[in-house]
């Protein structure tokens, strides 16, 4: 009897300590559900969770960061990440977690960003920095904005053999030999290869190109692009090296596949989060 005691004691220990540890709350005004389960008030949450909002925000806290889920929302919540399917958010970090929506990756770039990423009907993914700066990356961990506080952008992934396209603007730039171009709407910085490219130094270009994968930028550049078209502001394009371009759409840039389709300065010019609601503890 003491045998069987002592193994039933030592099982029980065995299911306690296997028992996965929590990584979180989620608290709410209203109803929300967890794992499809409904729930009012609070509960806690663990990791791959998946959380869906009603017709109330939901607050979740994971160590120091808070995410709050507005309303008609979904996301899974890890310790790392918070990957949202539907609907809007908000994230408040302190420390390194990221927002994953479709194939991009949204993280904060400074301490204490809030930031503001929302999926609209259309599968386009918009981006806005309430405070602090954010980085969105793609799947392949490409640079594809760097957004300063109060920007916003929307983004549409392409398909997946464009992740090497480029569309780009700004100031062609020449140091030490090299030429360097900094995206006037995401924000990236690019070390440019191709011919013919020196008379454009100082003026307002457009660069047709792709990136070139594993290669090394100088400048403070974060990829290296090769350029296939040049176009200065007034005239037509140039070949900068053999062989065509991308179709000429009407976004404003596309970098590593992704086409950022809208450009905000200024929240008030973000139509998409006019029905955010600012950061609190609830």
């Amino acid at each position: 009897m003491l045998k069987l005691a002592f193994s039933l004691l030592t099982t029980g220990c065995l299911i306690l300590a296997a028992a996965p540890a929590s990584i979180g709350i989620v608290k709410s005004t209203g109803q929300f559900r967890v794992n499809g389960s409904a729930i009012r008030g609070n509960g806690n949450l663990f990791e791959g969770d998946m959380v869906e909002t009603g017709d109330a925000r939901s607050v979740v806290h994971v160590g120091t960061t808070q995410f709050i889920l507005l309303p008609e929302s979904r996301a899974h919540i890890f310790r790392d990440r918070t990957v949202l399917e539907k609907g809007s958010g908000l994230l408040a970090s302190a420390q390194s977690h990221a927002v994953e929506a479709a194939s991009l990756r949204i993280a904060p770039a400074s301490r204490n960003s809030v930031i503001q990423v929302e999926i609209s009907a259309s599968n386009c993914i918009s981006v806005a920095t309430r405070d602090g700066s954010a980085e969105v990356r793609n799947s392949s961990g490409v640079l594809v904005a760097s957004l300063r506080s109060g920007v916003a952008l929307t983004f549409e992934p392409q398909a997946a053999d464009a992740t090497g396209a480029l569309k780009i603007t700004g100031t062609l730039e020449s140091h030490d030999g090299k030429f360097f171009l900094t995206d006037t709407t995401t924000n990236v910085r690019f070390e440019l290869q191709g011919t013919d490219l020196a008379q454009y130094v100082g003026k307002q270009v457009e660069i047709i190109g792709s990136s070139i994968p594993g290669a090394t930028a100088a400048g403070g550049a974060s990829q290296v692009a090769q350029v296939i078209t040049v176009k200065s502001a007034g005239r037509g394009a140039a070949g900068a090296a053999a062989g065509g371009g991308l179709s000429r759409g009407a976004t404003a840039a596309i970098v590593g596949g992704v086409a950022v389709v809208g450009a905000a300065v200024g929240l008030a010019a973000a139509g998409t989060f006019s029905k955010a609601a600012t950061l609190s503890n609830q």
